[in-house]
C-alpha cells in the first residue's frame, strides 16, 4: 500500500516523522493555549495583577524569537538533532520550574527560558524539512504539517480547561514537559542526522554569519516580511477578538469559540489546497494570492469595525473578513517558508531563525499594539490588521518570481 505522505522527491517522508516534525513545529501553540483558561487561577494563586499573568504570554513570545535566533545557525554548525535535544530538554527542565514556581515573577523567569528551548524545535523542524526536500516538495510537507499544528489552538484550550478541573494550573505545566520528553525521546529514535558533513564543518562565526547572507538578499527580505507581516495580523487578530465578539458585538463564550475554531478549520482548508495548487502553480503565485485575499478580509474587517455597529450586518462583515484574512495565512505561510529556505540551502537553519523571528517578533508588536490602543472599539484591532497584511500584501508583490 503506498504511503500518503510520499512525495515526489528522493526522501519519502513516513507517517511517524511527519508527526515528529508536526508536534516539534506545535510547541509554540501548545504552550501559549494550553494554559490559558487557568489565567485566573494564576492571578489568584500567586496573588498578581491580571496584567502580570497575561505578561506570561508575551515573555513566552520574546523567548521563543531568541531561541530561534539562537538554535538556527547552531544547527547549521552542530547538526539538527543536537540542537533539538538540547532546546527540548531545556523546555522540559523549564516547564517543570514552571509548575513549581511561587510567585509570578519566577514564572515570568521561568517562561522565558521554556520558550527560549522550544524555540529550538520550531526553527530546526522547517530546517530539517529543507534538507530533505526541494522547495516545492518543501511548501507541500509545511502545508501539511501547518494543517495539523493548526489544530492545537483548537485542542490545547479545551485539554488545558479539562486538566484545571482534574486539579491546579501547575498540571498544565506538568503536560507541557511530558509532551516536550516525549518528543525529545521520539527524536532521539526516529529523526536522523540531516545536516550534510561538509556543511557541520563550518565555523560558528561562519554559522552566525549566515544570518547575514541571508538577510543581504532582497527576496529573502521580501519573504520574512511578507510571512511575518501576515503571521502578525492573525495575532492581533488572537488579541483584539475576544473583546470585539464577547463584550462588543454580546457574543456568548460558546459562540466566540466557535468563530475561533471556524477560522482555524479555513486555515486548514486553504493549507490543503495549497498543497494541492503548488505543484502547479509555484510558490509565488499562491504567497500574492494569499496575500490579495488577506487584504480584502482585512479591508472588510475595518469595514465593519469603522461602521461601528452591533447589527447581524456588521458581524457578518468581519466574520467573513477573519476567515479571508486568517485562512490566507494558509497560502502565504508554507510557500514562503519554503521558498526562503530553497534560496538558503546551505544557511536553512539562520534563514528559518529569521523568519520564525520576523513572525514572532511582529506577532508580539501587533498584540502589544492592539492591547495599548484599546479604546473600547474594534478600530484599533481592524487597524492593526490591515497595517500588517498591507505590509505582506506589499512584500509579496515585490518577490522577482
Amino acid at each position: 500500500m503506498p504511503n500518503p505522505l510520499a512525495l515526489e522527491a528522493s526522501f519519502v517522508i513516513n507517517r511517524p516523522m511527519f508527526l515528529l516534525l508536526a508536534a516539534l513545529a506545535a510547541f509554540a501553540p501548545l504552550a501559549i493555549d494550553l494554559y490559558l483558561p487557568s489565567f485566573a487561577a494564576i492571578s489568584e494563586e500567586l496573588q498578581a495583577p491580571a496584567g502580570r499573568v497575561q505578561q506570561t504570554v508575551t515573555v513566552f513570545l520574546a523567548g521563543f524569537a531568541m531561541g530561534m535566533l539562537f538554535y538556527g545557525p547552531l544547527s547549521d554548525r552542530f547538526g539538527r538533532r543536537r540542537m533539538i535535544f538540547a532546546g527540548t530538554t531545556l523546555f522540559v527542565l523549564a516547564s517543570v520550574a514552571c509548575m513549581l514556581a511561587q510567585s509570578i515573577e519566577q514564572l515570568l523567569a521561568f517562561r522565558l527560558i521554556q520558550a527560549f528551548g522550544g524555540g529550538a524545535a520550531a526553527v530546526i523542524s522547517r530546517a530539517v524539512i529543507r534538507d530533505l526536500f526541494g522547495e516545492t516538495d518543501s511548501a507541500r510537507v509545511m502545508a501539511m504539517i501547518a494543517m495539523v499544528t493548526s489544530l492545537a489552538p483548537m485542542i490545547a484550550p479545551l485539554l488545558g480547561a479539562y486538566i484545571l478541573e482534574l486539579g491546579s494550573w501547575r498540571y498544565e505545566f506538568l503536560a507541557l514537559a511530558l509532551f516536550g520528553a516525549a518528543c525529545t525521546i521520539a527524536a532521539y529514535l526516529l529523526l536522523p542526522e540531516t545536516l550534510s558533513q561538509t556543511r557541520s564543518q563550518t565555523s560558528i562565526s561562519l554559522a552566525f554569519r549566515g544570518y547575514w547572507t541571508v538577510f543581504q538578499h532582497r527576496d529573502a527580505r521580501l519573504l520574512i516580511i511578507s510571512g511575518g507581516a501576515h503571521f502578525a495580523a492573525m495575532f492581533a487578530y488572537i488579541t483584539g477578538t475576544p473583546f470585539v465578539y464577547i463584550e462588543f458585538f454580546d457574543l456568548s463564550e460558546k459562540t466566540y469559540a466557535v468563530l475561533f475554531g471556524s477560522n482555524i478549520l479555513t486555515l486548514i482548508g486553504f493549507g490543503y489546497a495549497s498543497t494541492r495548487l503548488v505543484k502547479h502553480t509555484g510558490t509565488t503565485p499562491l504567497i500574492k494570492t494569499g496575500s490579495m485575499l488577506g487584504l480584502l478580509g482585512a479591508l472588510l474587517v475595518l469595514s465593519s469595525a469603522w461602521n461601528a455597529g452591533t447589527d447581524h450586518w456588521n458581524l457578518g462583515l468581519m466574520v467573513i473578513g477573519f476567515l479571508m484574512c486568517v485562512g490566507s495565512l494558509g497560502f502565504v505561510a508554507p510557500n514562503t517558508t519554503a521558498q526562503l529556505l530553497g534560496k538558503h540551502p546551505k544557511n536553512a537553519g539562520a534563514a528559518s531563525a529569521l523568519y520564525g523571528c520576523a513572525q514572532f517578533g511582529l506577532g508580539g508588536l501587533a498584540s502589544w499594539a492592539v492591547s495599548v490602543v484599546h479604546d473600547d472599539t474594534a478600530l484599533p484591532m481592524a487597524a492593526a490588521v490591515v497595517a500588517f497584511v498591507a505590509l505582506a500584501c506589499w512584500a509579496s508583490f515585490r518577490l522577482k518570481r
